[in-house]
């Protein structure tokens, strides 16, 4: 068999999860990793890893899939990159407020959400999605008094990107939460 790169590996792998095919594509991403060598920098890295997070958690593999996201938010630390730094934090964060471990989503989501504040323009659907993680974090701990601003917060970045499902789940927890 001849020798892939990791680059042509993962687009290969990601071809795959287009089409569907996630048993292929987890594996294809696995052989990435592996044939990363010192010639592949880290911003691929950080994107396979990524990627295999993405397709893990498709396939029901959280344990792995937390461990494939944090691993992309330190490749995303190391060469300062705060959009993909947030986007793997608050994955990393979704999934362990998931598996309810909330000790480790909390710090990861207020860190994206710092993140996501700092940037101009301002990145409204992602900061809607990393407040409406945050709120649900809140919400599993028995808060959801505490959850509402960041409902509300949501729902108007939401609005603001013209996310009409994100507005209406910002709002049905809104409701709930003020009857709570």
């Amino acid at each position: 068999m001849e020798h892939q790169s990791a680059e042509s590996l993962f687009e290969r792998g990601r071809v795959a999860y287009v089409e569907g095919h996630r048993q292929d594509a987890c594996e294809l991403f696995r052989n990435a990793l592996k044939a990363c060598g010192p010639e592949d920098g880290q911003p691929l890295r950080a994107a396979i890893h990524v990627e295999t997070g993405r397709v893990a958690r498709d396939l029901g593999d959280n344990e792995s899939a937390s461990s494939h996201y944090r691993t992309a938010a330190e490749f995303y630390r190391g060469f300062n990159d705060p959009m993909n730094l947030a986007h793997a934090l608050r994955h990393a964060a979704d999934i362990s407020r998931q598996m309810d471990r909330f000790s480790e989503a909390e710090p990861c989501i207020l860190e994206a959400i710092e993140i996501y504040r700092a940037q101009r323009p301002l990145p409204q659907l992602h900061l809607a999605n990393a407040l409406r993680v945050a709120a649900l974090l809140l919400e599993q701990a028995g808060k959801p008094a505490e959850a509402l601003p960041l409902w509300l917060e949501a729902r108007d970045n939401y609005r603001a990107a013209g996310v009409e499902a994100g507005m209406a789940e910002s709002r049905a927890h809104m409701a709930t939460a003020g009857r709570g």
